[in-house]
């Protein structure tokens, strides 16, 4: 097995289309994009068996006062929930034997390049499926675990509409009745005007991203990156939520309720299911599982619950460092006098 960074796109991108595992966050343009915005050096590493190309790792390295951290993905509060490995199209495929013999050989390449990097602080974040982590756990790397909420869309929609909770039927039903608008967009506006309300709170973390980076994400993925606006008689906008549409309907990014009479939210959501169920997607995933203040309304849909793995490594540099971080850079209050990230 050799380690290499992959200096070709068009190699790096035809790899993850192949790959079950890809995701529109290990897109090229998607990893510089956020390596540009957030400071980080991208370290786009392949490992190869022989001249074959079995595994892509994306990293995120960054160096302040000396605290060097190595990320994947670098934490921008779930914006990219996970990335991580992404083995071949055939990993799959392969026995359990075979799975881990290539596993092993990955975290072996993986972990001499981690050392040699030495960074204080350490954190790869798997997608979902991917959940055999040992090979990480058995050289000294800690595990967590990370939930998402993921509907099965191969279902009649009936028996999706059924799993719902009874009152959000109902709410959706009375919406339905209002009769309201929904329009797909590549125009995030409104959308990020509602994000930057919704984060102006006082109890709200603010992301680590500004307009111009979804700007430039909806640019070089305009048939992937949707904003979907939903409007009442009247016109106003009742409901908003930022979706990824790439082997998976993944609902992104959403917005707080409006203020409206309508179940704006809830309506916008059942009508993704019904939209993502017609164009073929296997399930939709609703990311937030992680965040108690959105599991209430969540879990109203009867999502399946999925997992994704996580594992990290630190030093007591890299420890104190998560705990400034934490507890005082990443404090909303502060952040809004020194760094201006909603705009």
């Amino acid at each position: 097995m050799v380690l290499e960074l992959v200096k070709d796109r068009g190699v790096w991108d035809s790899f993850v289309d192949a790959s079950p595992y890809g995701l529109l966050f290990h897109g090229w343009d998607y990893m510089t994009v956020t390596a540009r915005h957030t400071g980080y050096q991208l370290l786009p590493y392949g490992i190869y068996k022989g001249e074959e190309l079995v595994c892509l790792a994306p990293l995120f390295f960054r160096s302040v006062h000396g605290v060097k951290t190595l990320f994947s993905p670098p934490p921008m509060q779930a914006v990219i929930p996970y990335l991580g490995l992404i083995p071949a199209k055939d990993f799959t495929a392969l026995k359990l034997g075979k799975q881990e013999a290539i596993m092993d050989l990955v975290a072996t390449d993986l972990s001499a390049e981690i050392d040699a990097i030495s960074p204080h602080y350490f954190s790869l974040t798997f997608v979902p499926g991917l959940t055999d982590v040992r090979q990480f756990i058995w050289r000294g790397y800690t595990p967590k675990v990370h939930y998402t909420y993921v509907i099965d869309l191969t279902r009649p929609l009936e028996t999706i509409w059924g799993d719902f909770h009874y009152k959000l039927r109902n709410k959706i039903r009375k919406a339905e009745k209002a009769g309201m608008d929904l329009v797909r967009s590549t125009d995030i506006s409104d959308l990020y005007t509602a994000l930057a309300g919704r984060f102006s709170q006082p109890d709200m973390n603010i992301p680590m991203i500004s307009r111009r980076y979804f700007e430039d994400l909806f640019r070089a993925y305009p048939d992937h990156l949707a904003a979907y606006y939903l409007y009442d008689r009247e016109g106003a906008l009742t409901g908003a939520v930022a979706t990824q549409e790439y082997k998976r309907f993944l609902l992104w990014m959403g917005t707080p309720r409006f203020e409206s009479v309508h179940a704006g939210n809830e309506y916008l959501q059942w009508l993704l299911v019904r939209r993502a169920r017609a164009e073929g997607y296997s399930y939709l995933e609703n990311i937030g599982a992680n965040t108690p203040d959105l599991n209430f309304f969540k879990s109203k849909f009867c999502s399946v619950l999925g997992m994704y793995m996580e594992v990290c490594r630190k030093d007591m540099v890299g420890t104190l460092a998560e705990w400034a971080y934490t507890s005082v850079f990443n404090n909303p209050r502060l952040k809004r006098r020194v760094v201006p990230y909603i705009d």
